[in-house]
């Protein structure tokens, strides 16, 4: 990567920071617990629902921004350690934690940001203890390519099938791949038409304060999830 690149992205994220203002407000809290209930949808539906319930205690959130989940996963019952640009370069770098020391591996909206993401996975692979867990969220190119290069720090798309294949080269196992909704009806993340319900059945982003609960979540980003072999 070369320095003027990593330079932009450096700035992009420090302003992404700054609005954020730091620690999460109380909306972000709440979107926060949404997320991680979101989790345990996934996990549960992925067949191995147990990674959501901490053994030895911790998770790590890559690319954490104002930390918004720290609150729903301080609750129950994890050591919460949040990293991002200013603490090291996921690309390059590796995670300041022992190896098989977490629970759960979290990075939302990150592994797009990352021109090879071998060395970010294979970390998340080290650190995470057999049998736990690895969620990744990144926008989803065959539904949202037009908007896709507008991040001018965006460098790698994916769809369903190559998330799901980078994940299972690294070596996790039972690797699923849902729409990026929040809290919907297990039928919404179910079926090979799955993506397409969640780009076109909901009229309203997640994000439409005013529009009711029921139709809004419209997404065209990607959940996955894969597990540690034990």
């Amino acid at each position: 990567m070369s320095e003027t690149t990593d330079s932009l992205k450096t700035q992009y994220f420090h302003d992404r920071n700054a609005g954020l203002g730091g620690t999460a407000a109380p909306h972000r809290v709440a979107q926060g617990e949404r997320e991680v209930l979101t989790f345990d949808i996934l996990a549960r539906l992925a067949g191995y629902a147990e990674v959501m319930q901490p053994k030895l205690g911790a998770l790590i959130d890559a690319g954490c921004g104002d930390r918004y989940i720290a609150p729903a996963v301080q609750q129950r019952g994890f050591d919460y350690l949040g990293l991002d640009i200013g603490d090291l370069d996921f690309e390059t770098g590796r995670l300041p934690v022992p190896d098989a020391s977490v629970d759960l591996f979290v990075s939302l909206a990150v592994i797009e940001h990352l021109r090879d993401p071998s060395l970010f996975l294979s970390e998340a692979m080290r650190v995470v203890r057999p049998g736990g867990g690895v969620i990744l969220s990144t926008p989803n190119f065959q539904m949202d390519f037009k908007n896709f290069y507008n991040d001018p720090t965006h460098v790698k798309p994916y769809t369903p099938h190559s998330l799901a294949k980078v994940m299972s080269l690294t070596g996790l196992e039972g690797v699923a791949v849902f729409p990026g909704l929040r809290c919907k009806p297990d039928w919404y993340y179910q079926g090979a038409n799955r993506f397409w319900k969640a780009r076109y059945l909901l009229p309203f982003r997640g994000d439409n304060r005013l529009a009711p609960s029921w139709l809004k979540g419209r997404s065209t980003s990607l959940f996955a999830i894969g597990r540690k072999p034990a």
